[in-house]
């Protein structure tokens, strides 16, 4: 299915480049980016071109926080061996944060990435729930504010290890999959299934 040019509703940069100042990209996706071109645009010469891995990382960038994580959790929750466990705590706990962004949701994150002892997909969504605000410190402590780019780099993180977990003969369908998925969450749907209509709000459905 071919990306739609349309504006991703809850993409809010006004270009490509914008969000290309914040994220690290290859220099043959950033071969594709000129001043004018929007968010969309660059992401579908992303996809058309098999630039996947950096079509991933643009649209975590891309993405608020909030939206990313979930999108980490459904595209992992998909692939076949991505998941350290059934259920998987770093997942469980990175979509519980989505429900309720409080910052005691934000620590139980934390923990439930240090309980997996591994850079697992789970863990990488779970630790971007962590470092989407507020102080790393543990109370009492003085505050710790995370670098704004951990949370969007846990983000992809999780996700190109998920299509990494995968079959190797399915990389190419992961990552289609990945981003349509990211791309439905970013137009207000749940991300449950590529392009799908299920709506995100402020309490995602089940």
């Amino acid at each position: 299915m071919t990306l739609s040019l349309a504006p991703i509703r809850k993409i809010s940069a006004a270009s490509a480049a914008e969000v290309c100042g914040r994220v690290a990209l290859s220099a043959d996706a950033c071969a594709y980016l000129t001043p004018s071109l929007s968010p969309q645009s660059f992401l579908t010469l992303l996809d058309r071109g098999g630039h996947f891995s950096d079509a991933v990382r643009f649209l975590a960038f891309a993405l608020p926080v909030r939206e990313g994580v979930w999108w980490a959790c459904m595209t992992g929750l998909a692939i076949p061996g991505a998941t350290s466990a059934d259920p998987d705590p770093a997942y469980s706990a990175a979509q519980d944060w989505v429900y309720d962004t409080s910052d005691e949701r934000r620590f139980l994150c934390l923990r439930a990435a240090e309980s997996v002892q591994s850079a697992t997909p789970g863990a990488y969504a779970a630790l971007a729930a962590f470092w989407s605000g507020g102080s790393m410190a543990p109370e009492g402590l003085p505050e710790v504010v995370p670098d704004p780019v951990l949370a969007p780099t846990g983000v992809a993180a999780s996700i190109l290890l998920a299509v990494a977990a995968g079959d190797p003969a399915g990389a190419e369908g992961f990552f289609r999959d990945a981003i349509r998925r990211g791309v439905d969450i970013g137009n207000g749907g749940d991300g449950r299934q590529p392009g799908g209509a299920r709506s995100f709000s402020n309490r995602v459905p089940n």
